[in-house]
């Protein structure tokens, strides 16, 4: 399986990258709607909405961690609030996710199992991948029991509320989102989701019920 080397950090770089993207589509959607009402032409804005959407998409896509599962939570229960060329484009996040770097997860593992990392033996290619975590096969070295074991991407906890206030300033720049209470009643319930997706004790609780 295909690997990339890490997950972007750097909240502060992450952020201003979107915000850039996000002026450059409001630019582009303002520059586009002056030029129509100049020449009475509206044929060209499913196209325009189009390309800035798959632009997001992959902005998203190239910073990977928590802005791959925002993405996909915007393109899961955001029809209602959303452009469809946006949840459209968002819902190609789904199969863009590839696992991070057996170095960077190592010490993800090492850090997490504390003194139990020296009792298993952990395949070091990933089994599977997806936005906010990855497992890895495993073996129990006492009893040779086969077991899977689930690491969560390196700082993805502590960027998260700085991860998801970009993606909605870049939202909001881009003119993608209405200005209402229902919306911001809707964000809230979109982050309360996104940080259930990462609290890994609760997800243990509910398993073992």
């Amino acid at each position: 399986m295909p690997t990339n080397n890490s997950i972007r950090r750097g909240g502060l770089a992450r952020g201003l990258r979107l915000s850039l993207a996000g002026a450059r589509a409001g630019g582009a959607f303002a520059i586009d709607g002056a030029l129509k009402k100049i020449r009475g032409d509206t044929r060209d804005e499913d196209t325009l909405l189009d390309r800035e959407a798959r632009r997001f998409a992959r902005q998203l896509g190239e910073l990977k961690g928590s802005y791959v599962k925002i993405g996909q939570l915007l393109a899961l229960l955001g029809e209602h609030f959303l452009p469809a060329a946006l949840t459209k484009a968002l819902h190609e996040l789904e199969a863009q996710t590839q696992p991070v770097a057996w170095a960077e997860m190592q010490s993800v593992f090492r850090s997490g199992l504390g003194a139990h990392y020296s009792e298993l033996e952990i395949e070091p290619e990933a089994l599977a991948a997806a936005s906010l975590a990855q497992v890895h096969r495993a073996r129990i070295a006492s009893t040779g029991e086969q077991v899977v074991v689930k690491g969560q991407y390196p700082d993805l906890v502590a960027l998260l509320d700085d991860d998801f206030n970009a993606v909605v300033k870049m939202l909001r720049l881009a003119r993608w989102i209405p200005g209402s209470r229902d919306f911001d009643s809707w964000l809230s319930i979109l982050h309360k989701q996104l940080l259930a997706e990462v609290d890994y004790t609760r997800e243990q609780r509910m398993a073992q019920t």
